[in-house]
């Protein structure tokens, strides 16, 4: 009686299945886990999520305030590689700033686009571990009194400072159709990455800026959907993230 060779086959058929599991379930883990973080200001979601949805290599949850304060707050934080904040919020207890500024001195990557550059007016310390600040009330710095404006649907010329960084490496110089701040603090320390030359903006429009053992990226392009929708903005965000996750590693 010849013997079957079913069961053989059946055996590698699984070995097969088993590691492609294997695999898969290592590809996902292998994923840079990004939290977004919203509230306090309206936006086109669909538009927004999909820069994010385009990027193969992440995984995101979505959290709006006050949610996610208690959130970072809580050790649930430390499942994210990278934090990216699209809200304009301004209410954090003491409890949560401490959470801010311990993350930080970690290193826990963290990304602040657009309006969350108006967040915390009364928290003294954002200003330093953003880099900058867009004042609701009219301040006085180095003599000079700053007062914030801003401006939809604007033509920007957009310069790339400084080419060779990760996160702006293969963009060239470029206009986008977005919102201008002007009138902004910006403090001297911080390392430039896009500036403008556009009248009714301030000068630098992304930057780094060291606070405790992290580079905190600041991103001001990102209004609505001709920001999300410009090739260089998603490249920018892209190379950002993945720039963020290996800071965080380190």
């Amino acid at each position: 009686m010849k013997k079957s060779s079913s069961f053989p086959a059946v055996v590698f058929m699984l070995l097969v299945l088993t590691a492609g599991c294997t695999h898969f379930s290592f590809a996902q883990q292998q994923k840079i886990r990004v939290l977004i973080i919203s509230g306090g200001h309206g936006f086109k979601h669909e538009p927004f999520y999909d820069v994010f949805n385009s990027i193969p290599f992440i995984t995101y949850d979505t959290l709006v305030q006050p949610q996610a304060n208690a959130l970072i707050a809580s050790p649930d934080v430390n499942k994210y590689d990278v934090l990216v904040f699209y809200d304009m919020f301004d209410s954090i207890t003491p409890a949560q700033q401490d959470a801010y500024v311990s993350l930080l001195k970690k290193g826990t990557s963290m990304i602040f686009l657009h309006h969350s550059l108006v967040s915390y007016q009364n928290w003294t310390e954002f200003i330093r571990i953003v880099g900058g600040q867009y004042h609701t009330n009219p301040v006085v710095v180095n003599g000079d009194t700053l007062k914030t404006s801003y401006e939809h649907d604007v033509n920007i010329p957009v310069k790339v400072e400084n080419k060779k960084h990760p996160v702006t490496r293969g963009i060239s110089d470029f206009d986008i159709v977005d919102e201008v701040y002007g009138g902004v603090e910006i403090l001297p320390q911080v390392k430039p990455l896009l500036s403008t030359t556009h009248p009714k903006s301030m000068r630098y429009l992304a930057w780094i800026n060291r606070y405790g053992k992290s580079d905190v990226l600041y991103i001001q392009l990102g209004h609505g959907p001709s920001g999300y929708s410009n090739p260089n903005f998603r490249k920018l965000i892209q190379q950002a993230i993945k720039w963020s996750a290996k800071q965080s590693k380190k």
